[in-house]
């Protein structure tokens, strides 16, 4: 059996603490912060927040995973090989439930290939044929390769890779090593919270690209959708500036608010030890009133360890189920720099990105070529069909003298596109902070027409001032059009009023993390999304629809 670490043995003991407030075992991965103040443990919640998990665990720089099979295994054929188990060796920083080679055969212009699994999950895919030395991942991107041991003929490994690539917008240079080292600690909100993930501060200069939400925990529950998680302190939690931007930036909080829930991803607690102390340290130390630290602090690295209930039948302790890769999968992908061309028309010039639909893009501009901006991001969807101009006229009127670069991340998951209006109601919860409400939407078989109920009560003043309740109350029909061209995490409902008393023109849908589907019992259509809406015509609804939404079949 092996011997626990400090950390492991406090993180069996710990085993009921994760994020929901259920008592369920589960594997564990703990992260320790190593800073200048002290170091600290956090459970992750890989459960309810892969993505921020492996973008988390990727941008520290997470090692290559290996597993190997026995000894004395056949060639790696199409016969004979799929009945044998990899698994991690002893002593993995993360060992792994064994994975399992099975052979397709060729078709349909696929030749044939190598599936990789865990149990029916597909790990990931790999060439029937050698190349070189090694059976190459079949996607192009070499996250995992399955090859032979050159010192014994008759042992295979699989090697599961986890880059991370990401923009230093210091120098605006696209670097594959860890970025989470030597990370300064760049805010400190006194008494609540800390921040860090970026090495020029906000939440904006983040790593070059932006990926979706995570805040669902119990799905189906429409009085509590987004949990209570930051009802406590001392939690890990991305920051965002607005839903679905959650970039490399994080935060740690020594104290509860929760005016957090909902706003933002939470994906770890600080294990109950010495190192709530550092937490509420770096938390409480002075600033210069931005919230600039006076005393200059920084996280050095971080390292992770895993256990909990999982052993193995060699007594290795460890996550059986979570690759990061698997859930990376769903994360933005490559980056790679953008030409930039421009063009003048009708006295203006605009700047001109070339067509690659199903990406996301990053600008940077600056004055003298030694500085740039943070960057702002732009999509271009799957449906594009053509260059993204942009017309330079008031940027060139306030910076005449202007550079520009820019650079494509790979979008692989755009769950945005996949809404469909047709024969679907759409059940809003209106939940504003005192406003509440509800409006449905029964949509034809077209998805173009439907057919609406709204029940609203808004907290206003009436003309002297004096508190009163405003009720809308109706039916009616409306046109409504669905866009997914805004983002992969986005899509807009555009009304067009029949008849009724409906003051919206707008819907907004914000589509956070769909990482339930496939789950026993859960029906991925009816997950609960937020949303926000606005009157595009003339002036503002009567209050501020936003809340939640559920598409029921």
């Amino acid at each position: 059996m092996i011997l626990f670490s400090k950390t492991l043995r406090r993180l069996v003991c710990i085993a009921a603490i994760i994020l929901s407030g259920s008592r369920v075992a589960h594997a564990q991965i703990v992260a320790t912060f190593e800073t200048t103040e002290g170091n600290f443990d956090v459970l992750l919640d890989y459960i309810n927040a892969p993505l921020a998990v492996s973008n988390f665990i990727q941008l520290a720089g997470k090692s290559d995973d290996i597993l190997t099979s026995r000894l004395g295994v056949p060639a790696l054929t199409a016969l004979g090989h799929d009945r044998h188990i990899y698994r991690s060796p002893i002593g993995a920083d993360a060992p792994k439930l064994g994975l399992q080679v099975y052979y397709l055969e060729g078709g349909a212009g696929l030749p044939g290939r190598f599936e990789i699994r865990q149990n029916e999950t597909v790990i990931g895919t790999v060439r029937g044929e050698l190349t070189g030395l090694f059976y190459e991942d079949i996607t192009g991107l070499d996250l995992i390769r399955l090859q032979q041991i050159a010192s014994n003929p008759n042992q295979y490994q699989i090697t599961i890779r986890h880059p991370r690539p990401w923009v230093d917008n210091r120098f605006q240079t696209i670097r594959t090593d860890a970025m989470y080292r030597n990370l300064p600690i760049d805010e400190v909100e006194t008494g609540k919270r800390f921040f860090a993930g970026t090495f020029t501060g906000g939440a904006q200069g983040g790593p070059g690209y932006r990926f979706q939400d995570e805040v669902l925990r119990v799905p189906g529950n429409p009085n509590n959708p987004y949990g209570t998680t930051f009802n406590t302190g001392y939690i890990l939690a991305m920051d965002s500036l607005a839903p679905n931007t959650n970039g490399s930036r994080f935060f740690v909080t020594s104290d509860r608010d929760p005016n957090w829930n909902g706003r933002y991803t939470a994906f770890g607690a600080v294990i109950q030890n010495a190192g709530r102390l550092v937490v509420d340290a770096i938390a409480n130390s002075s600033t210069n009133g931005n919230g600039v630290p006076d005393t200059a602090m920084r996280i050095n690295q971080i390292t992770f360890q895993r256990g909990g209930q999982i052993v193995f039948g060699d007594g290795t302790p460890g996550d059986a189920t979570f690759f990061e890769s698997f859930h990376a999968a769903k994360l933005p992908g490559q980056i790679t720099n953008l030409p930039l061309s421009f063009e003048q028309t009708n006295g203006g010039l605009s700047l001109i990105t070339p067509w690659i639909p199903r990406s996301q893009n990053i600008l940077y501009q600056s004055t003298d070529l030694l500085t740039f901006g943070s960057g702002f991001s732009t999509f271009q969807a799957p449906s594009s069909t053509g260059p993204v101009s942009l017309d330079l006229t008031p940027i060139l009127s306030s910076f005449p003298k202007s550079f520009f670069k820019s650079f494509s991340v790979a979008m692989p998951n755009w769950p945005s596109a996949d809404f469909d209006l047709a024969s679907t109601e759409l059940a809003f919860k209106i939940n504003s902070g005192l406003d509440e409400g509800s409006l449905s939407i029964i949509m034809d078989q077209d998805g173009m027409v439907g057919i609406y109920s709204l029940n609203t009560q808004i907290q206003d003043v009436d003309d002297m001032g004096n508190p009163i309740i405003r009720n809308t109350v109706g039916n009616g029909t409306v046109n409504v059009a669905y866009s997914s061209d805004s983002g992969p995490y986005q899509g807009r409902l555009d009304f067009s009023l029949i008849q009724g008393p409906l003051d919206i023109d707008e819907v907004v849908l914000h589509f956070d993390s769909t990482r339930f589907a496939n789950t026993p019992g859960v029906d991925e259509s009816t997950i609960i999304r937020r949303f926000n809406a606005r009157k595009v015509g003339s002036g503002p609804p009567a209050f501020n629809y936003s809340g939640v939404w559920q598409k029921l079949q």
